[in-house]
Protein backbone atom coordinates (compact mmCIF):
# COMPACT_ATOMS: atom_id res chain seq x y z
CA UNK A 1 0.00 0.00 0.00
CA UNK A 2 1.47 3.51 -1.33
CA UNK A 3 1.62 6.27 1.26
CA UNK A 4 -1.05 7.96 0.37
CA UNK A 5 -3.33 4.79 0.53
CA UNK A 6 -2.35 4.85 4.00
CA UNK A 7 -3.12 7.87 4.81
CA UNK A 8 -6.30 7.93 3.03
CA UNK A 9 -7.18 4.54 5.26
CA UNK A 10 -6.32 5.99 8.16
CA UNK A 11 -8.67 9.12 7.41
CA UNK A 12 -11.27 6.66 6.73
CA UNK A 13 -10.92 5.11 10.17
CA UNK A 14 -10.13 8.14 12.18
CA UNK A 15 -14.33 9.45 10.30
CA UNK A 16 -15.62 6.39 11.01
CA UNK A 17 -14.77 6.28 14.72
CA UNK A 18 -16.51 9.92 15.15
CA UNK A 19 -19.46 8.40 13.10
CA UNK A 20 -19.83 5.22 14.93
CA UNK A 21 -19.52 6.82 18.25
CA UNK A 22 -22.28 9.36 17.39
CA UNK A 23 -25.06 6.56 15.47
CA UNK A 24 -23.78 3.41 16.96
CA UNK A 25 -23.13 0.57 14.17
CA UNK A 26 -26.27 -0.17 13.37
CA UNK A 27 -27.24 3.26 12.72
CA UNK A 28 -24.50 4.39 10.63
CA UNK A 29 -24.67 3.91 6.71
CA UNK A 30 -21.93 3.57 4.37
CA UNK A 31 -23.22 7.19 3.05
CA UNK A 32 -22.94 8.45 6.61
CA UNK A 33 -19.28 7.24 7.15
CA UNK A 34 -18.08 8.11 3.27
CA UNK A 35 -19.65 11.80 3.86
CA UNK A 36 -17.33 12.12 7.33
CA UNK A 37 -14.02 11.02 5.67
CA UNK A 38 -14.82 13.32 2.54
CA UNK A 39 -14.78 10.72 0.12
CA UNK A 40 -17.12 8.96 -1.95
CA UNK A 41 -18.52 5.69 -1.11
CA UNK A 42 -17.27 4.40 -4.00
CA UNK A 43 -13.85 4.97 -2.81
CA UNK A 44 -14.82 3.71 0.44
CA UNK A 45 -15.80 0.52 -1.21
CA UNK A 46 -11.63 0.31 -2.14
CA UNK A 47 -10.04 0.22 0.80
CA UNK A 48 -13.08 -1.77 2.70
CA UNK A 49 -15.09 -4.44 1.62
CA UNK A 50 -18.25 -3.19 3.58
CA UNK A 51 -19.47 -1.82 7.07
CA UNK A 52 -17.98 -4.47 9.01
CA UNK A 53 -15.01 -4.67 7.54
CA UNK A 54 -14.15 -0.92 8.16
CA UNK A 55 -15.26 -1.54 11.67
CA UNK A 56 -13.58 -4.47 12.51
CA UNK A 57 -10.69 -3.14 10.87
CA UNK A 58 -11.10 0.30 13.39
CA UNK A 59 -11.22 -2.17 16.36
CA UNK A 60 -8.20 -3.74 15.38
CA UNK A 61 -6.04 -0.46 14.31
CA UNK A 62 -7.55 0.96 17.86
CA UNK A 63 -6.25 -1.99 19.91
CA UNK A 64 -2.57 -2.39 17.61
CA UNK A 65 -2.33 1.65 18.31
CA UNK A 66 -2.92 1.30 22.37
CA UNK A 67 -0.48 -1.91 22.61
CA UNK A 68 1.83 0.31 20.85
CA UNK A 69 1.97 2.84 23.75
CA UNK A 70 2.22 -0.20 26.27
CA UNK A 71 5.84 -0.55 26.49
CA UNK A 72 6.31 3.21 27.19
CA UNK A 73 3.98 3.27 30.03
CA UNK A 74 4.04 -0.19 31.29
CA UNK A 75 7.62 -2.39 32.33
CA UNK A 76 7.15 -5.89 32.13
CA UNK A 77 10.39 -6.26 34.22
CA UNK A 78 8.11 -5.33 37.63
CA UNK A 79 7.27 -7.44 40.30
CA UNK A 80 3.23 -8.07 40.15
CA UNK A 81 2.25 -6.16 42.85
CA UNK A 82 3.58 -2.95 40.93
CA UNK A 83 3.35 -4.01 37.40
CA UNK A 84 -0.54 -5.16 37.87
CA UNK A 85 -1.71 -1.35 38.99
CA UNK A 86 0.56 -0.01 36.51
CA UNK A 87 -0.95 -2.00 33.69
CA UNK A 88 -4.57 -1.70 34.97
CA UNK A 89 -4.12 2.03 35.27
CA UNK A 90 -2.83 1.76 31.06
CA UNK A 91 -5.88 -0.17 30.51
CA UNK A 92 -8.69 2.01 32.24
CA UNK A 93 -6.98 5.12 31.02
CA UNK A 94 -6.90 4.23 27.25
CA UNK A 95 -10.36 3.15 27.60
CA UNK A 96 -11.89 6.18 29.09
CA UNK A 97 -9.84 8.62 26.05
CA UNK A 98 -13.52 9.87 24.86
CA UNK A 99 -13.52 8.07 21.29
CA UNK A 100 -12.03 4.94 22.84
CA UNK A 101 -14.76 4.97 24.95
CA UNK A 102 -17.85 5.86 22.26
CA UNK A 103 -16.31 2.87 20.91
CA UNK A 104 -16.76 0.55 23.66
CA UNK A 105 -20.12 1.55 23.89
CA UNK A 106 -21.06 0.79 20.56
CA UNK A 107 -19.08 -2.93 21.18
CA UNK A 108 -21.43 -3.61 24.21
CA UNK A 109 -24.54 -2.24 22.64
CA UNK A 110 -24.73 -4.02 19.74
CA UNK A 111 -22.83 -7.23 21.28
CA UNK A 112 -25.59 -9.77 19.93
CA UNK A 113 -25.64 -8.69 16.47
CA UNK A 114 -22.73 -8.28 14.83
CA UNK A 115 -21.87 -10.16 12.08
CA UNK A 116 -18.49 -12.88 11.98
CA UNK A 117 -16.31 -10.06 10.82
CA UNK A 118 -16.73 -7.97 14.03
CA UNK A 119 -17.11 -11.09 16.47
CA UNK A 120 -13.96 -11.85 15.30
CA UNK A 121 -11.97 -8.54 15.74
CA UNK A 122 -13.20 -8.78 19.08
CA UNK A 123 -12.57 -12.08 20.06
CA UNK A 124 -9.15 -10.73 18.99
CA UNK A 125 -8.97 -8.42 21.13
CA UNK A 126 -9.91 -10.06 24.31
CA UNK A 127 -7.21 -12.76 23.35
CA UNK A 128 -4.63 -10.63 23.04
CA UNK A 129 -5.35 -8.72 26.27
CA UNK A 130 -5.93 -11.74 28.05
CA UNK A 131 -2.31 -13.61 26.40
CA UNK A 132 -0.36 -10.68 26.80
CA UNK A 133 -0.99 -10.93 30.70
CA UNK A 134 -1.59 -14.58 30.83
CA UNK A 135 2.31 -14.37 29.38
CA UNK A 136 3.52 -11.69 32.07
CA UNK A 137 1.72 -14.13 35.08
CA UNK A 138 3.47 -17.09 33.44
CA UNK A 139 7.21 -15.27 33.39
CA UNK A 140 6.60 -14.56 36.98
CA UNK A 141 6.12 -18.16 37.77
CA UNK A 142 8.87 -18.87 36.24
CA UNK A 143 11.12 -16.57 38.61
CA UNK A 144 9.48 -17.92 41.68
CA UNK A 145 7.35 -14.07 42.31
CA UNK A 146 4.21 -15.73 42.48
CA UNK A 147 3.09 -19.63 43.04
CA UNK A 148 2.20 -21.94 40.66
CA UNK A 149 -1.41 -21.46 39.52
CA UNK A 150 -3.57 -21.58 36.85
CA UNK A 151 -2.45 -18.11 35.05
CA UNK A 152 -5.72 -17.88 32.56
CA UNK A 153 -7.79 -17.63 35.35
CA UNK A 154 -5.49 -15.29 37.03
CA UNK A 155 -5.35 -13.16 33.87
CA UNK A 156 -9.10 -13.37 33.47
CA UNK A 157 -9.60 -12.51 37.04
CA UNK A 158 -7.75 -9.53 36.71
CA UNK A 159 -9.10 -8.25 33.33
CA UNK A 160 -12.94 -9.61 34.31
CA UNK A 161 -12.44 -6.98 37.49
CA UNK A 162 -11.61 -4.25 35.02
CA UNK A 163 -13.90 -4.48 32.62
CA UNK A 164 -16.40 -5.10 35.37
CA UNK A 165 -15.66 -1.13 36.62
CA UNK A 166 -15.87 -0.33 33.16
CA UNK A 167 -19.19 -1.45 32.38
CA UNK A 168 -20.58 -0.52 35.62
CA UNK A 169 -19.20 3.49 35.77
CA UNK A 170 -19.98 3.82 31.58
CA UNK A 171 -23.10 1.85 30.43
CA UNK A 172 -24.77 1.00 34.09
CA UNK A 173 -23.86 4.41 35.20
CA UNK A 174 -23.11 2.99 38.84
CA UNK A 175 -22.38 6.07 41.17
CA UNK A 176 -20.41 4.02 43.44
CA UNK A 177 -18.29 3.45 41.00
CA UNK A 178 -18.65 6.43 39.71
CA UNK A 179 -16.99 7.62 43.02
CA UNK A 180 -13.90 5.64 42.41
CA UNK A 181 -10.42 7.10 41.59
CA UNK A 182 -8.47 4.63 38.92
CA UNK A 183 -6.05 4.56 41.87
CA UNK A 184 -8.27 2.94 44.26
CA UNK A 185 -9.65 0.34 41.40
CA UNK A 186 -6.45 -1.06 40.04
CA UNK A 187 -5.03 -0.99 43.69
CA UNK A 188 -7.87 -2.49 44.94
CA UNK A 189 -8.22 -5.15 42.23
CA UNK A 190 -4.31 -6.07 42.65
CA UNK A 191 -4.36 -6.72 46.07
CA UNK A 192 -7.54 -9.03 46.37
CA UNK A 193 -5.66 -11.29 42.84
CA UNK A 194 -2.64 -11.21 44.57
CA UNK A 195 -3.70 -11.78 47.81
CA UNK A 196 -6.78 -13.05 47.99
CA UNK A 197 -9.31 -11.98 50.59
CA UNK A 198 -8.87 -14.98 53.29
CA UNK A 199 -6.42 -13.80 56.67
CA UNK A 200 -3.23 -15.11 56.85
CA UNK A 201 -3.53 -17.76 58.69
CA UNK A 202 -6.33 -19.59 56.82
Amino acid sequence: MSPEDKDRRQQILDAAQKVFAQKGFEGASIKDLAKAAKISPGLLYWYFKDKSDLFASLVSERIKMAFGLLPENVSFDLPPEEFLPQFGRFYITMFELPMNNALFKVMIANVSSFPPAVREARSNVIHQVLDTLQGYFQAQVELGRMRPCDTEMAARTFMGSLVAYLLLKHILQDQRAEGLTVDQIVDGIADVVLHGILSADQ
